[in-house]
């Protein structure tokens, strides 16, 4: 993508682009992090805490899948993009800690700690369950939004193995404020 296509498909002066951005990049970084932040207070306003844990899970699963149903492109910014541009892979991972919400006090880097054993695990697991929400996103898995919960939440996350978890890992779902749950 170059700055003059970004200005056409948007309809705005190259000036203004600059004025706004130094680069496609920090374009690309800030409509992830409004993205991020506009998925992560809808994820939070459906939380109740003095709910139990799946139905935490539900809700949360569930305010994800009518966000993206009402605009698939945020499934595409979150999910989708960041695995096909290793730009963005590298800013979301350095960056992730950043776009927490205030209070949240998961240390950083820790994946350095884990075995790569682990790393392995966690890839597996939420590959899988980023593939899952962009393929039920794109129509593949029918649209039935609440068997898609049901199966999300406690088929995909609670019966999964435990395993000791690493900090890198840790970090996604305190960033959309939802429960640490995974193994």
């Amino acid at each position: 993508m170059t700055m003059r296509a970004v200005c056409r498909e948007a309809a705005l002066s190259q000036k203004f682009f600059y004025e706004s951005f130094t680069d496609t990049e920090e374009l690309l970084h800030e409509v992830y992090r409004s993205t991020f932040e506009q998925a992560r207070r809808v994820i939070s306003a459906a939380d109740d805490p003095a709910a139990d844990l799946p139905s935490r899970t539900r809700a949360a699963v569930r305010a994800a899948a009518q966000l993206v149903r009402a605009d698939p492109r945020i499934c595409r910014i979150l999910l989708v993009e960041p695995i096909a541009d290793l730009r963005l892979r590298t800013f979301v991972r350095s960056s992730i800690g950043s776009m927490t919400p205030a209070g949240v006090t998961v240390p950083i880097g820790g994946a350095d700690a884990a075995t790569p054993s682990v790393k392995m695990q966690y890839a597996t697991v939420f590959g899988a369950l980023i593939s899952l929400f962009i393929e039920w996103t794109e129509g593949n898995l029918g649209s039935d939004q609440e068997a898609f919960v049901e199966h999300f939440g406690p088929r995909a996350v609670y019966e999964a193995s435990r395993v000791t978890a690493s900090e890198d890992f840790s970090l996604i779902p305190d960033a959309f404020g939802v429960p640490y749950t995974y193994w």
